[in-house]
């Protein structure tokens, strides 16, 4: 009877239970994982991924068309995703990251910025 709720469960989530898995045991103040807190940190990160991703949708340019661009600026605007600041960054131009450098233009945004090339 567990084995089938077990399967059950595995079924709902759509993401690699084994994977998350593994990224929690990275973490070195983890030792052991059970069943249901795996299964509940994948459901609430399918459901986090979700969120995130109708919410850009929502607020995109183009209709049924996410880019980086959209994806960057709920990230860099919404305060609860404040922590995701440094994994999806605004991205600029290195000719404005070099004039910013050189022209001694400091913003607090300084922090957010990925050149590209």
């Amino acid at each position: 009877m567990a084995d089938k709720e077990k399967t059950e469960k595995a079924a709902q989530i759509s993401l690699p239970l084994s994977r998350i898995k593994t990224i929690m045991k990275s973490s070195p103040d983890v030792s052991n994982i059970s069943q249901d807190c795996l299964f509940l940190i994948a459901k609430a990160t399918e459901l986090f991924v979700q969120d995130l991703a109708v919410e850009t949708l929502k607020r995109s340019r183009e209709e049924n068309k996410v880019d980086y661009k959209d994806l960057a600026e709920i990230v860099n605007t919404d305060d609860n995703l404040e922590f995701l600041h440094d994994i999806i960054p605004r991205k600029i131009l290195a000719k404005e990251y070099l004039s910013q450098i050189n022209g001694g233009g400091s913003s607090d945004d300084d922090d957010d910025v990925v050149v590209l090339d």
